[in-house]
């Protein structure tokens, strides 16, 4: 077993008919929520009980812009359509860990006077994932 580092996962942007990385990528988000549901009823005597809603899935991706780039020219041309959405795949090597439509919510780039210019992007899943395999390993 072996610590996970993240440069070994790109998240790639469907173009066409295939998936590019976006370039200049330095980190990846992936968080997964639900929002709490109160279950509890005056009927069962059951208090405080509590359930989860449906999942989100989030992604933010941050990187230093590097220009040209197919994944991320695929991504600001999403984020500007109606709906953004694109499909996204988040991989580690060959393994594809996600793949599924996203939407692209805050989409920013910042321009520093003597530092690399910047980006970042906040995705949430806008159907249900086609793969959501945070877990998975080659060969498994």
């Amino acid at each position: 077993m072996a610590n996970e580092f993240g440069n070994d996962w790109r998240v790639a942007i469907k173009s066409g008919a295939g998936f590019i990385p976006i370039g200049g990528e330095t980190s990846l988000d992936w968080k997964r929520s639900s929002q709490e549901q109160d279950i509890s009823d005056k009927d069962s005597g059951v208090y405080g009980a509590t359930s989860y809603g449906q999942q989100k899935i989030t992604f933010a991706v941050a990187g230093n812009l590097k220009l040209p780039d197919a994944g991320f020219a695929a991504a600001e041309a999403a984020s500007k359509s109606s709906p953004p959405q694109v499909e996204v795949q988040i991989k580690k090597g060959n393994v594809i860990k996600y793949h599924g439509l996203i939407a692209i919510g805050n989409f920013s780039a910042s321009f520093p006077k003597d530092a690399p210019a910047t980006f970042s992007m906040d995705m949430a899943n806008a159907a249900a994932p086609i793969v959501d395999a945070f877990t998975a390993v080659a060969g498994a």
